[in-house]
C-alpha cells in the first residue's frame, strides 16, 4: 500500500493515512488502498480492534482537487452517454473504497484532528466508533464544488443521528463546523484534548481487544446492515453519472480556486 501505513500492536491493527503533505487528501491511489487493506486484515486472524488515523496536522482534506481533473477525464470521441457510464462505474469504485471500515470484520477506531472534509466524512461515517480533537474541523464540502456529496455521507449520516435539521443545514451550506457541533450532530461519541486523542483511541481499542472476538463479530455483523444502504448508494451514483456534466462545478471550483463568487444560472 502505498498511501496507507499499517502497523500490527498485539491484537489492535494501526492503519494511518500517509499523504501529510497533501494533507491527506483522497487520491485514485488511497481508494485502492483502503480495498487493499481490507483483505490484509480480514486474513490476519488475530487482529481484534482497528484504529484508523491520518498523519500530520490534519485526518483528511477530501477529494485531491489537484489530481481529480485527471480522473473525469475521458476520451473526446465519447458521447455523453458513454461518459456517464464511465463517471457510474467511477461513483461505484470510490463507494465500495468507502465502505472499506464497515467491510472489515472487526470493530474500527477512527480518531480525527484538523481537518476532515467533503470525502473524509464518507470514509469516518463507516466506521463503528468516532472519537476527535478539539481542534478538529469538518465539513460536508462537495456543495462547494456544485455537487452532493455521492459516496457515503447523505445515505449513512441520515440515518444515523436523530438531527436532521443541522445535518441538512451543513450539507446544504458546506460550512465549516467543530468539533462540539460533530458532538451534537452525532458524527462523533467524544471529544478529546488534542494532544490526548491517540491515548484515548488506543485505550478503547485496548478494552475492545479484551473482549471475546467471537461477540464483537456478531455484534458489527448484526448493527451493521448494508442492504439498503447499498440500493441508495447505488440511487445517488446512478443519479450523479448525470449531474456531474453540470458546469456548475467548474464554476464553483474556479470560484475556490481564485477565492471569487461563483454565479450560477437559473435551475
Amino acid at each position: 500500500m502505498q498511501t496507507l501505513v499499517g502497523t500490527k500492536k498485539g491484537q489492535i491493527y494501526h492503519l494511518e493515512i500517509n499523504r501529510p503533505k497533501q494533507l491527506n487528501a483522497m487520491s485514485g491511489q488511497l481508494f485502492q488502498d483502503f480495498k487493499a487493506a481490507v483483505d490484509i486484515i480480514n486474513q490476519t486472524d488475530d487482529v481484534r480492534v482497528v484504529v484508523l488515523t491520518g498523519r500530520g496536522k490534519h485526518f483528511c482534506a477530501g477529494l485531491d482537487l489537484k489530481e481529480a481533473p485527471q480522473m473525469f477525464q475521458f476520451p473526446d470521441e465519447l458521447d455523453q452517454a458513454r461518459r456517464s457510464i464511465r463517471i457510474y462505474d467511477l461513483i461505484k469504485d470510490w463507494q465500495f473504497a468507502m465502505t472499506s471500515l464497515s467491510r472489515i470484520r472487526v470493530p474500527v477506531i477512527v480518531g480525527i484532528q484538523g481537518y476532515c472534509l467533503g470525502g473524509g466524512i464518507d470514509l469516518i461515517t463507516s466506521a463503528d466508533i468516532r472519537y476527535c480533537s478539539e481542534d478538529a474541523n469538518f465539513s460536508i464540502k462537495e456543495i462547494d464544488i456544485g455537487m452532493a456529496a455521492d459516496i457515503g455521507t447523505l445515505q449513512r449520516l441520515g440515518v444515523q443521528n436523530a438531527n436532521t435539521s443541522l445535518f441538512r443545514e451543513l450539507a446544504y451550506t458546506g460550512r465549516i463546523f467543530n468539533a462540539q457541533e460533530a458532538l451534537q450532530l452525532g458524527l462523533v461519541s467524544k471529544v478529546v484534548k488534542s494532544d490526548q486523542l491517540n491515548d484515548e483511541i488506543f485505550k478503547l481499542a485496548e478494552t475492545i481487544a479484551s473482549k471475546s472476538p467471537v461477540g464483537c463479530y456478531t455484534i458489527k455483523s448484526i448493527v451493521t446492515r448494508e442492504q439498503n444502504l447499498d440500493s441508495h448508494l447505488d440511487v445517488m451514483a446512478r443519479t450523479n453519472m448525470a449531474m456531474l456534466f453540470t458546469n456548475d462545478m467548474a464554476t464553483a471550483i474556479t470560484a475556490s480556486m481564485t477565492k471569487g463568487k461563483a454565479e450560477f444560472p437559473k435551475l
